[in-house]
């Protein structure tokens, strides 16, 4: 558990949820954008990515920051798993935010003013909610990482059990010990009673 405190695992859970938080936020503002859907394609907010990846973001976050207050073993396992979904939902993230980087770059063909600044606003979103999906995977594996050695792979504390037993066989080379004394002798008495 050592490990796993030694990550600063409540810093960088307090950074994955303002990363959902963040998601959450830019995924409402451009969620606006898809009314202008004739000229501007968003795949991960027709999808809902950045609000069911902002939600993953926060309770992976959460959890890790919960496990680094009360580290037993149960929560840095759950914690690993929750990232290592994070992980994967911020890989999904990513290749959506680099098609929707292509899509919105490639149509070109209508220039009004509105349709300019529409692009331009959607490309820096996309472009900023790549660079946070990127980071959210580097964090979510890393805590995983160190989760994963502080649970899963740790030498450090083995135990070990003796178990006592008798070896019985026929005492080739060894000492026969003196046997024990016999049990006294009982005799059976009846009283009479008058």
């Amino acid at each position: 558990m050592e490990r796993f405190l030694s990550a600063e695992a409540k810093v960088l859970g307090a950074i994955q949820i303002m990363i959902g938080l963040i998601h959450i936020g830019f995924g409402a503002v451009s969620l606006c954008l898809i009314s202008f859907q004739r000229y501007y394609l968003n795949l991960s907010g027709i999808g809902g990515y950045p609000f069911w990846g902002g939600i993953i973001f926060i309770s992976s976050g959460s959890l890790c920051v919960a496990a680094a207050n009360r580290p037993n073993r149960g929560l840095v396992q759950a914690s690993v798993g929750l990232n290592i979904t994070s992980a994967i939902m911020a890989l999904v993230g990513i290749m959506l935010y680099i098609c929707d980087l292509i899509l919105s770059g490639a149509s070109l063909y209508n220039t009004t003013s509105i349709i300019i600044t529409v692009k331009n606003v959607s490309y820096g979103f996309s472009s900023l909610l790549l660079l946070f999906s990127l980071l959210e995977f580097c964090i979510a594996v890393s805590v995983a990482h160190f989760g994963c050695q502080a649970t899963c792979c740790s030498n450090a504390q083995q135990t070990m059990h003796f178990v006592p037993y008798q070896v019985i066989g026929d005492g080739a080379g060894t000492a026969e010990p003196n046997p024990p004394p016999p049990p006294p002798t009982y005799e059976n008495m009846i009283t009479q009673s008058q």
